[in-house]
């Protein structure tokens, strides 16, 4: 070959290599003229529990409490004497000093206004005096009572007995009556006994007086049949049988005037009974009315004795409730005013207005304080129509504030059946109770809210914003025996957004790092102005050689070659390191 011709391919292969320099320049050097800075916040794994759910946002709100002043300070007076007095004396409570603004936060106890001595004593006397009026009406009534009582019982008492008298009487009559009728019928019965033996004996002196006639006549005939020498004979027994027929005729007669008279005695005493029954009848009626008479009398004046123990009790009554009143009166101003003239706070909260100032005089019911109660706190989130199916009142959730790390629990209290629809989206309001000490919470402070669907108890977790995911696998950066940070290799679990549950690959206490890369100086500075460990900062850049190719013809000088691991060494000015798959460089200090 011509000197002419190996001049004119050295020129070429320069030529080439100027090139891919260039070319070496623009793919290698370049990139490394826009550096990278990497921020390590360090962090230990923990143990402990981790749920899983659906989260939302929401806002803390408060629920205010008011203390009220409603005393009420209206007293009578019965005496010209007290009214004068009560034109120079002070009605009212007057504030001295308020010891409170709105935006503080009080505890329970704690003095929140002051009223002047000299308008606690005026109320005090005030109050005290309607409340011995009171009681000594209440005595008086009392005693009108006592009095008034005995006098209608024993009037009442009186009306009884002419009732129960009269009810005697009216029982006696009745009694006597029926007995003197009873008497009349025991006389008839024993004369109709008679009737009936009369009349035996007149149907026995019939038959003899019919016997004795049939013998008389016999005799006749045979008298007058026979001669005159047995005339004689037969004239004895004619004149016996006349004789008998007359005696039994005569018998006959007293018989027949014997029933005559018993009849005419039984129709007398039956009159006697007819007459009797029909005065029994107008006595009983007499009797009963003047037995009913007295009955009313006694019923009314039992009415009367009940109506007149009922005002009586009814004027005691209003006097006991009038005392109970001034009694309860005096209490609430002294439970009220205390023994300082002090008013304190019944509970704890964050102080969102005062109703007075010094000054003011408390003329009639007004709020002292509202304040928002730790235990009042709520949260209102919306849930999405697919999440709200499965919540219910009374379940507990997680929250966490983005101003504190401490977390807290929560409870459901209200689930909204309208909707708030937002384009496609259908959402539910859902009230979540704040739990626990939330004495360091404020109005406003934004909150992420946990539904749980699943709870891990004892598990080892860490920031999910730790985790590395390359090629299928996940790593953390850890410290190596060096003191470099490199990635390790962990298998997890369940995550709830914000944790990550390891399974292995780390133990508790273990030191991990989460790593953010910034690409300029001010995002640097702000960086490290912000991490709370001021964690490591070094330059990277990152480089993709895969599937690299140069232009047809073109080959890289002999020892030259593209790979996917490039070793960096460790006096590069990067601190060492190494490029992992696709080039992708991770540092070390």
């Amino acid at each position: 070959m011509s000197r002419k011709k190996k001049k004119k391919i050295i020129c070429i292969a320069a030529a080439l290599l100027c090139l891919v320099l260039a070319a070496g320049y623009t793919v290698l050097v370049q990139p490394l003229l826009h550096k990278e800075k990497w921020i390590y916040k360090e962090a230990a794994a923990e143990r402990g529990t981790l749920t899983v759910g659906v989260t939302e946002s929401g806002s803390l709100e408060y629920g205010i409490t008011s203390q009220l002043y409603d005393l009420n300070l209206t007293v009578s007076s019965n005496s010209e004497e007290e009214d004068e007095e009560e034109e120079t004396t002070e009605k009212y409570l007057k504030v001295e000093e308020v010891y409170i603004a709105a935006g503080q936060r009080i505890a329970e106890g704690e003095a929140l206004v002051k009223f002047t001595d000299k308008s606690v004593g005026d109320v005090r006397r005030l109050l005290t005096a309607a409340y011995t009026e009171a009681q000594i009406a209440y005595s008086e009534a009392q005693s009108e009572y006592n009095l008034s009582a005995v006098s209608a019982q024993l009037s009442y008492q009186s009306d009884l007995a002419a009732a129960k008298y009269a009810e005697n009487i009216y029982q006696y009559e009745k009694q006597a009556v029926a007995d003197d009728i009873a008497e009349l019928r025991v006389e008839l019965a024993a004369l109709q006994k008679k009737e009936e033996r009369l009349v035996q004996a007149y149907e026995k002196a019939q038959e003899s007086y019919e016997e004795a006639l049939e013998d008389y006549e016999t005799a006749a005939e045979i008298l007058e049949q026979v001669g005159e020498n047995l005339y004689v004979t037969y004239q004895a027994s004619y004149l016996k049988a006349k004789s008998d027929s007359e005696s039994a005729q005569s018998r006959l007669e007293e018989a027949a005037e014997s029933i005559e008279k018993s009849a005419e005695e039984i129709a007398e005493l039956e009159s006697k009974i007819v007459r009797a029954e029909k005065k029994q009848t107008i006595d009983s009626m007499e009797v009963k009315q003047t037995y009913e008479d007295n009955v009313l009398t006694a019923e009314a004046a039992e009415t009367g004795y009940s109506a007149r123990l009922m005002n009586l009790k009814e004027e005691l009554k209003a006097a006991e409730e009038e005392l109970a009143a001034a009694e309860k009166q005096l209490q609430a101003f002294e439970d009220f005013v205390g023994e300082e003239g002090i008013v304190y706070a019944e509970e704890g909260g964050i102080v969102t207005q005062v109703g007075y100032s010094a000054g003011d005089t408390l003329v009639g019911s007004g709020t002292i304080v509202s304040y928002a109660r730790a235990g009042d706190m709520t949260i209102l989130v919306e849930v999405t129509q697919e999440d709200i199916v499965s919540l219910s009142i009374g379940e507990r959730v997680k929250i966490e504030f983005t101003a504190y790390e401490t977390r807290y629990e929560g409870i459901i209290t209200a689930l909204e059946t309208t909707s708030t629809a937002g384009g496609a989206v259908v959402s539910y309001p859902v009230t979540i109770a704040v739990e626990g000490d939330t004495s360091a919470l404020y109005g406003g402070m934004t909150a992420e809210i946990t539904f749980v669907t699943e709870e891990k108890e004892d598990v080892l977790y860490i920031s999910k914003k730790a985790i590395v995911e390359e090629n299928g696998k996940t790593y953390v950066y850890v410290d190596n025996a060096l003191g470099r940070k490199v990635l390790t290799e962990v298998e997890t679990g369940i995550s709830n957004g914000l944790y990550m549950e390891i399974v292995s690959g780390l133990s508790e206490g273990d030191i991990y790092y989460i790593a953010s890369r910034v690409t300029s100086e001010e995002e640097v500075e702000n960086t490290e102005n912000t991490s709370p460990d001021n964690g490591d900062v070094f330059e990277s850049t990152d480089f993709n050689f895969e599937n690299m190719e140069l232009p047809e013809g073109m080959s890289l000088p002999e020892g030259m070659e593209f790979s996917d691991e490039i070793r960096v060494p460790e006096n590069n000015g990067f601190g060492g390191g190494e490029m992992g798959e696709n080039a992708g460089w991770r540092g070390g200090n």
